[in-house]
């Protein structure tokens, strides 16, 4: 197994200047925020979770994906998207069903916002009118109606350290 070393000041990068920010749009399965949570620990993203929780987050079997690696996540959780953004003050990426233009037709850059929609939906529209140019989808050639959530949050994550060639 190879080993990565990471220096210091490269660590110090990656907590102030993440890979991605990666942004949850109304997410209604707690599993999914867990597992992404780890992802995110693991590739040094950021992790933003809009709108209200809509399960019981009590329930620790729900999270039991990231329950050991939420101590080393950069979660923030937002009212609504339009607040995140607003703080975040950067055009983001949207990762919807239907595009045309493909993550890897992309420069996805560190510290670049990637939102996903909820499980059951769409981002919001007044997000997708305002972004409708930066609108991407992750092709799929089976008779699918979509992606887990986790799946496609991890799929642009690792996309965007091979662009950065950060391993």
């Amino acid at each position: 197994m190879n080993t990565i070393k990471v220096d210091l000041k490269d660590k110090i990068n990656n907590i102030t200047n993440p890979l991605l920010h990666i942004v949850l749009d109304r997410p209604a399965i707690a599993g999914n925020i867990a597992a992404i949570a780890r992802m995110s620990v693991a590739t040094q993203c950021a992790l933003h979770v809009c709108g209200p929780l809509v399960f019981d987050n009590a329930d620790k079997t729900k999270w039991r994906a990231g329950l050991d690696y939420f101590y080393g996540c950069r979660i923030h959780f937002h009212q609504n998207l339009h607040r995140c953004l607003k703080i975040l003050n950067k055009s983001p990426w949207l990762i919807e069903v239907g595009s045309t233009k493909t993550p890897w037709q992309v420069s996805l850059s560190q510290g670049d916002i990637v939102v996903f929609g909820p499980e059951t939906g769409s981002i919001c529209d007044n997000a997708m009118k305002l972004y409708n140019e930066k609108i991407l989808t992750l092709p799929q050639i089976g008779p699918v109606r979509s992606l887990n959530l986790a799946q496609c949050a991890a799929v642009i994550a690792f996309e965007a350290i091979r662009q950065q060639s950060q391993i």
